[in-house]
């Protein structure tokens, strides 16, 4: 393969920088955004020389990144060699020159990814429609010589062959792309790159160079045998994790999200179908610590192995799990037995069979694109940072400021308003509103807006930008770099907690409030006496359990009189918007 020209870096670093973060840990939320996630490296750098990465998460292409920084992070922390950040810099800095080369299309998509590439850096009709005919000349000439031929043999005039060239050409173009789509595609995963390099590249695609990044960062090795692991990284006590690493992926066949490495249900993933994934050590590792004795019904899916404990899951199948951009990445597949299904179905009185279904896994920014709740706890212990890739608005300067911290309480209170013009722009706006209005009304509260580094990009930055200059991508690194000083230098951790702690207080007098009135008012605590030893599930509760969860929710009611009188007029002298305590999934 081509070796990489070495480029001048962003900000110069030494070991020691990294060698002893002065101001304990932080956590760290970075949000997805394809080629945006070049914005990241810098950040991670300059906190990490302030903060040590206890736990690290993100989407998409912020769980490159949060893996990348896991990886730094387990070299200082477990292996003492505090130069994996230094690794880390100089696989980033490759980026630039080589952030095209990372999305490969399979062969038959080549023409179709070229097409979609030129036409998104040109403007213009006509610059489209040409193009079109330059991918796909071969069909542009089949189509012409088609329809004029056919009028020929009608004896059509010279408008009739015209006439017929244009048909034959339109025709031609359409069944193209169409069998592209409707029928090459879904064959394909449902995506152009399957993320490993193909045949005859002179540069690895991004799963292999995420690959040996990753054992790069972490063990001073691209080449190290076995791959990077999450249990690598939480070292021996699951209760007491040295490094937690999270990252989201997206199941479109249960129509939920997954947070990674704990995948919720037991599966198994076909050795032929991973291996055009993922790289062979990978595998090799994957098959090895899989699970012999799992009652799965392998039987009925021959090729397949138990998918690994999240201990054993390479932090590699996270990230690319995480990383599946629809149409772009093909999705990876998994299988697991249809229980439900076969249920609903045999309550029907229809005949069933509990049999493995594929189940696909794509980008996990439909779920959550910016999923700052993953770490969140009542009251901070220390920092949970979030890196967040926003929209540039019109009318902006692009040479002026880019990235926004909140200096103030009320800074960030309020939500954009973005303009929906245009059928595809609402269309992108009905999507964006369906997967995002969590993560945005999340962001705008108290006790998290003031955390979240905004960095403001322009329509030609980042994104689906996949052939973005070699310059722009630098500046975006620029843009990271001071994302991450804004962090160390005005964040105000005491500040934050101040603010969390009114937060917190809200709620937690709302709810022993409203527990009290149901308890005592609401006859609750009779009815739990009455109907606990007769309940008809779960009836490995027992006697001294229930006894013992009946007077904790009694003491817990009773903690109404150390909140009376309630702290008066909060909504005039307390943050906002107010949260709400609530029991949600944990994904």
């Amino acid at each position: 393969m081509r070796p990489e020209t070495p480029r001048e870096p962003i900000a110069r670093y030494q070991a020691v920088d990294f060698a002893a973060p002065a101001r304990g840990n932080c956590d760290l939320i970075m949000k997805g955004g394809i080629t945006s996630g070049v914005v990241y490296p810098y950040a991670l750098l300059e906190l990490g020389k302030s903060y040590r990465f206890k736990s690290i998460g993100g989407a998409s292409a912020g769980a490159i990144a949060a893996a990348f920084a896991a990886a730094a992070e387990y070299a200082r922390t477990v292996r003492g060699d505090a130069a994996g950040f230094l690794r880390m810099q100089a696989r980033c800095d490759e980026l630039p020159a080589r952030l095209a080369s990372l999305f490969q299309p399979a062969p038959r998509f080549r023409p179709l990814m070229t097409y979609l590439l030129r036409a998104q850096a040109r403007k213009g009709a006509w610059s489209w429609i040409w193009n079109l005919f330059a991918v796909f000349w071969l069909t542009t000439a089949a189509g012409l010589a088609a329809g004029a031929g056919v009028m020929a043999l009608l004896g059509a005039d010279l408008a009739g062959l015209v006439l017929g060239a244009a048909v034959g050409l339109a025709g031609a173009l359409a069944a193209r792309i169409l069998l592209l789509l409707l029928t090459d595609l879904p064959r394909n995963g449902f995506g152009f790159c399957t993320g490993m390099t193909e045949p005859g590249a002179e540069t690895p695609a991004v799963t292999d160079w995420i690959h040996a990044s990753l054992q790069d960062i972490a063990f001073g090795d691209p080449n190290h045998a076995r791959p990077l692991t999450f249990g690598d990284l939480s070292g021996p006590d699951p209760a007491a994790p040295v490094i937690t690493l999270k990252m989201l992926t997206t199941n479109l066949s249960m129509r939920r999200p997954h947070r990674l490495p704990e995948l919720g249900v037991v599966a198994r993933f076909k050795v032929s179908e991973w291996s055009r994934l993922f790289p062979a050590p990978v595998i090799d590792h994957m098959r090895a610590v899989a699970a012999k004795d799992v009652q799965d019904g392998a039987e009925d899916l021959p090729g397949s192995e138990s998918f690994p404990l999240p201990s054993d899951l390479p932090v590699l199948v996270g990230v690319r799990m995480s990383l599946s951009f629809p149409v772009l990445f093909q999705a990876v597949p998994l299988y697991t037995r249809d229980v439900e299904t076969a249920s609903v179905i045999q309550q029907t009185g229809a005949p069933s069979r509990i049999e493995h279904r594929r189940i696909w896994f794509s980008d996990g920014g439909l779920s959550s694109n910016f999923p700052i709740h993953l770490f969140d706890a009542l009251l901070p212990a220390w920092p949970t940072f979030a890196l967040s890739l926003d929209e540039l608005p019109q009318g902006a300067r692009k040479d002026g400021k880019r990235v926004f911290l909140p200096e103030t309480a009320g800074q960030g209170f309020m939500l954009p308003v973005h303009e929906v013009a245009g059928l595809a722009g609402f269309a992108g706006s009905l999507l964006g509103a369906a997967k995002d209005w969590r993560d945005n009304m999340l962001g705008a509260m108290p006790g998290h807006r003031e955390r979240i580094a905004r960095v403001y990009l322009s329509k030609d930055e980042g994104g689906l930008n996949l052939t973005m200059p070699e310059a722009r991508s630098r500046a975006l690194m620029t843009y990271g770099l001071q994302a991450g000083q804004a962090f160390v230098n005005t964040f105000d951790f005491d500040e934050h907690r101040w603010r969390r702690t009114l937060t917190a207080f809200e709620q937690l007098e709302d709810t022993v409030h409203a527990t009290h009135r149901l308890w005592t008012q609401g006859g609750y605590d009779a009815w739990y006496a009455a109907y606990a030893p007769h309940a008809l599930s779960y009836k490995k509760v027992t006697k001294a359990d229930r006894e013992k969860i009946g007077a904790r929710l009694k003491a817990f009611a009773g903690l109404v009189e150390a909140f009376t009188p309630p702290v008066p007029n909060k909504p005039k002298k307390f943050p906002r918007p107010a949260g709400r305590l609530r029991i949600v999934p944990d994904i």
